[in-house]
């Protein structure tokens, strides 16, 4: 979406659910406290502004951005639980009036602590609860088992940055893999802004070493420079190509943001090209929309970016733009689709219904 579009969109939507949730607090049990109420809704709308106008201006300071992510999450998961409650307060306007107060008051009290449940579960789920989840996948033709950690949507920036790097690389580690899989939105700088933050990668330790795809924020900020980087720390970056590990063909192609920017654009038909056809097939593609240009089928694709949806209902959204959201899809008979919610996320640093998590996938023979 045009930034010219995007940024008036989106503006608008945020003041009509600030509104709508100052609306519901004035007309609460905490009326009396209205002049608050008044700032507190201001000040997230001013900061939300402010990082809408950032998209096609110059980045914000760490700290003003940081506070702007973190209102426009306030303001989504505050809207996301007064509408239930208000579907809810149309059946007690059908009561008497002593039992419309009490049923009120007991609304009131329902919203403020389902809120701060809200917000609490998605700050713990988001920031101290990265999970291990653990795939036994059965591949035709597979001669001998792998061992396989797939880590993707990490997005080092603005908040994540090189401790909670090192911190993945010690979980993954851990699981001693045959390789490590990124499957894109590794970071969210570019190249120059990263410093050292991914220093921690070159310690990770497998047979075979560390894959990867770019994804879409790989464009956003100097898709070249972040390649160089990437390939500089030991990465091999897979682009629109495939390579012989063990007994599979890994490939991987660019990310279709680049068919929007016209520049590395996903091909799917270059990346099959030279792949051995007595070996089975693990494909890397950051957005599972993308294998809709798919020609040929494969053993198994690995994907990421929906991050689980992060924050239900926004997931509903997700799902309805990518189709395939989480976890392991059978597409085929022949042909099995792995997305996974990623390792860090983007935007509002809250998760609802989805986890942070380091993939162990365990490939067997069929």
């Amino acid at each position: 979406m045009s930034p010219y579009i995007f940024i008036p969109l989106s503006t608008i939507i945020f003041f009509g659910m600030n509104l709508y949730s100052y609306w519901w607090f004035k007309n609460s049990l905490i009326s009396k406290f209205k002049w608050i109420l008044r700032i507190f809704f201001i000040t997230i709308f001013i900061f939300e502004i402010a990082y809408f106008i950032a998209i096609k201006s110059a980045p914000l300071p760490q700290p003003i951005y940081q506070i702007s992510i973190i209102s426009i999450g306030i303001s989504f998961m505050l809207f996301c639980t007064i509408l239930p409650f208000h579907l809810v307060l149309y059946f007690i306007k059908k009561l008497k009036k002593n039992s419309q107060k009490i049923a009120k008051f007991i609304l009131d009290i329902c919203v403020i602590l389902g809120f701060a449940l809200y917000i609490i579960i998605g700050a713990y789920n988001a920031n101290f609860n990265t999970i291990i989840t653990e795939y036994n996948v059965k591949i035709k033709n597979l001669k001998n088992p792998m061992n396989l950690v797939v880590i993707s949507d990490v997005h080092i920036g603005e908040f994540f940055q090189k401790d909670y790097m090192k911190s993945l690389v010690d979980k993954i580690n851990l699981l001693n893999p045959d390789a490590l899989l990124i499957v894109g939105d590794l970071v969210d700088l570019n190249s120059d802004e990263l410093g050292d933050f991914l220093d921690p990668l070159k310690d990770v330790k497998s047979r075979f070493g560390t894959f990867m795809v770019v994804g879409n924020h790989e464009y956003y900020h100097g898709i070249e420079g972040l390649i160089d980087k990437f390939k500089s720390i030991g990465i091999k970056v897979l682009e629109n190509e495939s390579v012989v590990i063990a007994d599979i063909n890994l490939a991987g192609v660019y990310d279709m943001a680049g068919i929007k920017m016209d520049k590395f654009k996903p091909d799917f038909t270059k990346a099959m090209s030279d792949i051995d056809p007595n070996l089975p097939t693990i494909l890397l593609t950051h957005q599972p929309r993308s294998l809709s240009y798919l020609q040929n089928s494969v053993d198994l694709a690995i994907s990421g970016h929906t991050h689980g949806g992060q924050i239900f209902p926004f997931s509903i959204l997700v799902w309805l733009n990518q189709k395939y959201i989480y976890g392991l899809y059978n597409i085929t008979d022949d042909m099995k689709l792995l997305v996974s919610s990623g390792a860090g996320l983007w935007g509002p640093p809250f998760r609802v219904g989805s986890n942070s998590e380091i993939v162990y996938l365990k490939l067997l023979g069929d």
